[in-house]
């Protein structure tokens, strides 16, 4: 007598084996596209270095560029570049409108016009400065779209017999594993850029545990870059509790209750400078107060506004009760910085 399977049984088997390809089908899936984003992402990179070591052979990077342009003038020479675009239209040369940042939001690609914009910052005689040179967009010949700043604000320099270090960077290849892949020289540390690996695919992220497809090359990364408290609508908002007065030019005797010697308003306007950050006007702050005790604002303080009164005052808001005048610009009052 003949023995085989019933139908019941097949049919069972065939339903677990579908159970189980449903379940491992989208792991495999995904690690297999963790792994081609990685090798798309050590390609490029590849692809940059290479050129800028041509242009290093030709003695191109002896050289400090005044900006991103002129820097990208001479890369294109030796590098396969479709498509190319100022910082107005830098959208043009991405795949999508906006894309999810480094917190995790929702950011307008057409925002990112200067290095500031991509969290660019620097050390330059060991104070941290934000590149304010313009951004330049890319569309690679293979189609790798890019966003890329020059920022060499230590006049690093690399002539034709300059000694140069290769180096690996470890990449995400899927299944929480890593691989080593050839990735760059010391030649590219004056460049930054964020590169979208595989187009309009999605998940178009930078978030890093999110299996992004959205990687950066040194520091460049989107993202507001809030270094205090970002609110609701965006704006980034940071308390500051020491700074230092600005010196007015001519000195005048303290004899006059007006004289200004030590200017702390405008102490104020430089310490928000010195972060990217700008003093709120009158409005903007009274707009704060609105919101004291929500998103970290604080409750209590006297904080000055950027709007002047006259030469020697400037309007203030107390955050206890909302009220506003204006004070001696010698007046040590609070400072609350913003931002984007």
């Amino acid at each position: 007598m003949n023995k085989g399977f019933t139908l019941a049984e097949v049919l069972i088997t065939l339903g677990i084996i579908g159970v189980v390809a449903a379940i491992t089908m989208p792991i495999l899936i995904q690690n297999v596209n963790e792994r081609v984003n990685s090798e798309r992402e050590a390609n490029i990179a590849q692809k940059i270095t290479q050129a800028m070591e041509q242009m290093r052979a030709h003695g191109l990077l002896n050289t400090t560029y005044n900006d991103t342009d002129a820097f990208v003038d001479e890369l294109q020479n030796y590098l396969k570049i479709a498509k190319r675009c100022d910082s107005s239209h830098i959208a043009e040369c991405w795949p999508t409108a906006k894309v999810i940042d480094t917190n995790g939001e929702e950011y307008d690609v057409s925002n990112a016009k200067k290095g500031k914009d991509l969290q660019i910052k620097k050390s330059v005689n060991g104070e941290a400065k934000t590149s304010d040179t313009d951004n330049v967009g890319l569309v690679l010949a293979d189609g790798g779209a890019i966003i890329l700043n020059y920022f060499n604000p230590n006049s690093t320099s690399y002539d034709v017999g300059s000694r140069v270090t290769a180096s690996k960077k470890s990449l995400t290849v899927g299944g929480g594993k890593t691989k080593e892949f050839p990735y760059t020289t010391d030649v590219t540390s004056i460049i930054d850029y964020v590169v979208d690996v595989n187009g309009k695919s999605g998940p178009n992220s930078q978030q890093a545990d999110k299996k992004n497809d959205i990687r950066s090359f040194n520091i460049a990364a989107f993202g507001t870059g809030c270094s205090g408290t970002k609110l609701s609508d965006g704006t980034c908002v940071k308390q500051i509790t020491e700074y230092e007065p600005a010196t007015y030019p001519t000195p005048c005797s303290e004899n006059y209750s007006w004289c200004v010697n030590k200017d702390y308003w405008q102490g104020a306007i430089d310490a928000c400078d010195a972060i990217d950050m700008k003093l709120p006007d009158k409005d903007k702050l009274l707009e704060l107060y609105g919101k004291k005790g929500q998103d970290g604002i604080p409750t209590t303080g006297v904080f000055w506004s950027s709007s002047e009164s006259n030469a020697h005052h400037a309007w203030f808001v107390r955050f206890g009760d909302g009220g506003s005048s204006d004070d001696f610009k010698k007046t040590q009052d609070g400072v609350l910085c913003v931002g984007k």
